[in-house]
């Protein structure tokens, strides 16, 4: 979080044309406070906050988007993983620790909060598709990218053959879904900005969720905890079944 809020802080400056020291001085804050949260050492206040952003000829808005955090569901894989890395970034450290408290250490307590918490269908960089279109369709995209690429929630659940439907809803994680975009979409399948609608999320994935992936008939997976956590965060039918299945690990 004093990361974002750093970045944040340095934008702002960077567009008002002011030096760090001019905007502490304007914000009524030390040139020290700034520097920290700057460097992701301290999370300011809000009042702080706004005003940095006021000395910077920015307003401050304040909303409630429904969580989408890619770290919440790393922290679970780092807690529960054996495949994902024992050191990892701080904000997946904060994660880990509040699942491990919210949780009180149950494992699949620490999948349902973190699939909550890590919303694939609201991601901002996520690409909604409706239609039908099958497990050969998605993989052929993934290949097509020429990088890492796996299928999860619905898809992950059910394993497919190549050449069946997939069912609602199936994620395709990819490293760069413009690569895949192109491959993907057309014919029965199309973009759409309702999560409703939406049979196929693709969405842009670091590195280290690919640990653990698994093939079946050409098709490349994830591994089964970050299928479990995809498919109870896009809920509907394949949470309940991805429920179902955790309760037996």
């Amino acid at each position: 979080m004093e990361q974002q809020v750093g970045r944040l802080v340095a934008e702002c400056i960077e567009s008002s044309g002011l030096t760090a020291r001019q905007v502490a001085v304007r914000a009524g804050v030390s040139a020290s406070t700034v520097h920290r949260i700057l460097n992701g050492q301290v999370s300011p206040s809000v009042a702080t906050l706004h005003n940095i952003t006021a000395a910077c000829g920015l307003d401050l808005a304040m909303s409630t988007p429904v969580l989408s955090s890619a770290e919440a569901a790393a922290a679970a894989r780092a807690i529960l993983d054996e495949n994902y890395p024992a050191e990892v970034a701080p904000d997946i450290e904060l994660w880990a620790t509040r699942l491990e408290a919210w949780a009180e250490n149950d494992p699949v307590q620490i999948i349902e909060e973190a699939a909550r918490a890590s919303g694939v269908l609201h991601r901002a960089d996520a690409v909604l598709l409706a239609g039908e279109t099958t497990a050969g369709r998605l993989a052929s995209a993934g290949e097509a990218s020429g990088k890492q690429w796996a299928l999860s929630g619905a898809a992950g659940l059910d394993l497919p053959a190549f050449d069946e439907a997939v069912a609602r809803i199936s994620v395709l994680w990819c490293e760069d879904p413009n690569a895949v975009l192109p491959h993907v979409v057309g014919g029965s399948l199309r973009q759409t900005s309702s999560a409703h609608r939406a049979s196929v999320v693709v969405a842009a994935a670091d590195p280290d969720l690919f640990r653990g992936t698994f093939e079946r008939d050409r098709i490349r997976y994830a591994a089964p905890i970050q299928i479990a956590l995809d498919a109870i965060s896009v809920g509907g039918d394949a949470a309940a079944r991805a429920r179902e299945e955790i309760r037996t690990w």
